[in-house]
């Protein structure tokens, strides 16, 4: 028998899949002639709110004055579904490209936009590509020039899209089976930390996980979803030689906005 849930589900995914093929194709074409990539993040954060809109989801966000306009951050967050996309796009109000898992990127409209966009593959298997792709973000932020060249993969060579932008971990490495923060992928976040020298802006997200849970396709509407963006920690200050300790104060902070 058919449920409800279902029923809605069905209507929920058309409507995900629908807007996701019209704002990548509006945004693979806009890519074009959008040097700076600001014209594609707002397509960007049009399709996440144009989502969450029809889906019905609120969005309570706290902490925006901790955000300096201009400035450039790593961004970590929890991970609690694949809604923390849409909510991240739709709440944070600046411009940032996410670290995603390469398989993404071969889902049609969705996976071709994020490549033109400037979105980041890593291979989660390979640390060494993933360290070199670190390092080669750090040069795109860096470098006042964007006609630098490398010969290390496709994947790093989008990163010309990423000067001047803030950058969004995931450090959890994937979502969450229970709701609940996990434990960090240490040694690429901290790598991280270490050569782009951005400040940290931690960000908890909760209520996302009632929407879309890990291994399931049932997508509930209506809900309710709290972001809260903590202060900056100034990497500068403490030094690099203590991201393992910026991390573990991280996941603290995090670890408190969920509880």
């Amino acid at each position: 028998m058919i449920t409800k849930d279902t029923l809605y589900s069905v209507f929920y995914w058309f409507i995900i899949i629908f807007n996701t093929i019209f704002f990548g194709t509006a945004a693979i074409i806009l890519s074009f002639f959008d040097s700076s990539g600001k014209k594609t993040q707002k397509i960007a954060e049009l399709w996440a709110k144009t989502i969450l809109y029809l889906l019905n989801i609120k969005i309570e966000t706290s902490g925006l004055e901790n955000i300096s306009g201009g400035s450039s951050y790593l961004i970590v967050s929890n991970h609690q579904s694949y809604f923390d996309i849409f909510i991240l796009l739709a709440s944070l109000n600046i411009e940032f490209k996410f670290i995603a898992k390469s398989s993404l990127f071969n889902i049609p409209f969705l996976g071709w936009s994020m490549k033109r966009l400037g979105y980041i593959s890593i291979d989660r298997k390979n640390l060494k590509k993933t360290l070199a792709l670190f390092n080669s973000i750090n040069h795109k932020i860096q470098s006042s020039e964007n006609n630098s060249k490398n010969n290390i993969d496709a994947d790093i060579k989008n990163t010309d899209k990423i000067k001047s932008m803030s950058i969004l971990i995931f450090p959890e490495g994937t979502r969450s089976s229970d709701g609940k923060l996990k434990n960090f992928k240490t040694a690429g976040l901290k790598r991280l930390i270490e050569i782009l020298n951005l400040p940290v802006l931690p960000v908890a997200i909760s209520g996302t996980f009632d929407i879309l849970k890990k291994g399931s396709l049932t997508i509930h509407g209506g809900k309710k979803v709290n972001i809260k963006i903590l202060k900056p920690i100034l990497i500068y200050e403490n030094g690099t030689k203590l991201a393992h300790k910026i991390i573990e104060d991280i996941a603290e902070k995090i670890n408190k906005e969920l509880l």
